[in-house]
């Protein structure tokens, strides 16, 4: 007979190595994660008080609400006019791995009709070149959710309620349009320099291997592996980064910063 665990007993996974203060904070990451995807899962309620959910293209304002563009016969547009009470999903996408470890975020508020949208009009067309054969139907407009609550989930282990003023003042990740081909870029041709990062700057010396999983105006974390199993780590740029053109000499400087480390190390142990 199999024994069920229950969620949380066992053996805990090693704590993360490096300088944990270096992760931006939930409201951040939350702001960013609005930004870098299109689309997501809205949920309104039926007249008879069901969630109702399907699939809406979004833009956001400069506080982080979603604008969407709906029909008038949408059900979203029918429930929205009796109940303004929504929700909206917003994840990663899966990929080949489990969905329930990527970062997601449920944004809890109230749906609005826009008077004269003629700025989000612009900004929504400018992201989803799709919507031009439509925007302009008489039955279609466009809607804001007003945010009022955000729980975010980062992964397994990682959740919070993120309080509505830090939600709408976090500034979004300045590198989140290029996080993804800086880490493409160093997992495929530098996979010797993240093995540096974990050795010298996390301080985990028996790892054989390394990959980058992400990079942020912070620092860069990454996933070693090591005889005991695989460890995170976490490595801060020495001053935050305020634009994408200045992550390449950050890694450098950091890769220069692992070399010296590892010679330090040399020398002591002669």
């Amino acid at each position: 007979m199999t024994v069920k665990q229950a969620h949380g007993s066992g053996d805990s996974p090693p704590p993360i190595a490096g300088d944990i203060s270096t992760f931006p904070t939930d409201a951040e990451l939350a702001r960013t994660l609005v930004a870098s995807i299109g689309s997501a899962t809205l949920s309104t309620l039926t007249l008879n008080g069901f969630p109702y959910g399907s699939i809406v293209s979004y833009i956001h304002d400069d506080l982080g609400n979603p604008i969407i563009l709906i029909s008038d016969m949408a059900e979203h547009t029918i429930n929205a006019r009796k109940n303004e009470k929504a929700s909206m999903l917003i994840s990663e996408p899966a990929g080949d791995g489990d969905p329930l470890g990527k970062a997601r975020l449920t944004l809890v508020g109230s749906l609005h009709l826009l008077d004269n949208p003629k700025d989000e009009r612009e900004d929504y067309l400018e992201k989803h070149q799709h919507a031009s054969f439509y925007v302009d139907y008489e039955d279609f407009n466009f809607w804001k959710l007003v945010v009022k609550e955000c729980r975010y989930v980062g992964g397994f282990g990682h959740m919070s309620w993120v309080e509505n003023h830090a939600y709408q003042s976090a500034e979004i990740d300045p590198l989140f349009l290029n996080a993804k081909e800086i880490i493409d870029h160093m997992n495929e041709d530098h996979r010797d320099a993240n093995l540096l990062y974990v050795k010298n700057l996390a301080n985990i010396e028996d790892s054989s291997e390394a990959a980058m999983l992400g990079i942020d105006r912070y620092g860069v974390t990454l996933r070693a592996s090591t005889s005991k199993g695989p460890r995170m780590a976490r490595i801060g740029f020495p001053t935050p980064l305020n634009s994408h053109e200045e992550a390449r000499p950050a890694v450098i400087e950091l890769l220069e910063l692992a070399k010296s480390t590892s010679n330090q190390k040399s020398k002591a142990n002669e």
